[in-house]
């Protein structure tokens, strides 16, 4: 503002290495990040969680893939690698035949879900490979082969190893968390709401790792619809504690696992009491990239 009018004073205040600004918004929005930085400051320091793993079982997972020169984990290795860092599971059976699966169904309980598993499909839901709410064997039966038939067409070189039959859980909110490698900071946290509020709202919060307690509770508070998580307008509220344990487990899998280039638990649920991943992907580069 001001132009030519202010150009020489604004000149000699630069020379004289005080701040200027050519508009108001530009000096509020460095006031704001200076009062950012002030609180930061003044916020008493925080530790690093350091969790019981079995980082050596995961270790081995990594090694076999990047040996046989895959770069992207199957499913199945994928759950491996978290369970090795302590992250739940809803009761699951890998399953190759419908009758198997309808067996299998009756131990777990009804309702369940069918999912194929494949080293050639990343996004399972993409290609029709995911059946939800299935109540009973006839119904279990139905989504198996309707799965078959919707893979082989939209993907007919897909390698099919089996499926994942696994139980349907009610009553809880799902949230999604992720790890992503950038090439100046490192390994980077995500969270955020599942479904819309991530894909439209882009409602997420980040956090460089090693993330400290406290910083992994702010980036499940900060997000602009953490009152989902609360209880808002009458809904039941979940366990924040148990988001905040599988992100210090996360935390801890990218400072022990540099070979991971992305992880995704797209989504987590989170429950009244606990959290289980219910899908999970993880893709590699080298343990020097």
């Amino acid at each position: 503002m001001g132009g030519e009018k202010v150009s020489s004073a604004t000149e000699r205040l630069s020379k004289e290495g005080i701040p200027n600004y050519s508009y108001p918004e530009e000096a509020m929005t460095t006031v704001s990040h200076l009062v950012r930085y002030s609180q930061w400051k003044r916020t008493p320091k925080s530790k690093v969680l350091r969790l019981k793993t079995q980082r050596s079982k995961a270790k081995s997972i990594l090694r076999e893939a990047l040996g046989s020169g895959r770069q992207t984990l199957t499913e199945d290795e994928a759950r491996e690698v978290l369970s090795s860092y302590g992250i739940s599971f809803p009761r699951t059976a890998f399953v190759h035949e419908p009758e198997e699966a309808i067996r299998q169904a009756e131990t777990i309980g009804y309702p369940v879900m069918l999912k194929v598993v494949s080293p050639d499909i990343l996004h399972k839901t993409d290609v029709g490979g995911v059946v939800l709410d299935i109540e009973n064997p006839k119904q279990l039966r139905d989504a198996y082969y309707r799965i078959l038939s919707s893979v082989k067409t939209r993907m007919p070189f897909a390698r099919i190893k089996g499926f994942f039959l696994s139980e349907m859980l009610k009553g809880g909110r799902e949230v999604i968390l992720g790890l992503t490698k950038d090439q100046s900071f490192g390994h980077l946290l995500m969270f955020g709401l599942g479904g819309v509020y991530v894909e439209v709202l882009k409602d997420v919060s980040f956090r460089v790792v090693p993330a400290t307690e406290r910083d992994l509770r702010e980036m499940v508070q900060e997000i602009r619809t953490y009152s989902l998580l609360t209880g808002a307008r009458g809904q039941s509220s979940v366990d924040v504690e148990a988001i905040v344990e599988v992100l210090a487990k996360l935390n801890q899998l990218a400072m022990e696992l540099p070979e991971v280039q992305e992880l995704d638990i797209n989504p987590l649920y989170a429950m009244p009491e606990g959290a289980v991943a219910l899908d999970a992907r993880i893709i590699l580069s080298g343990p020097n990239k």
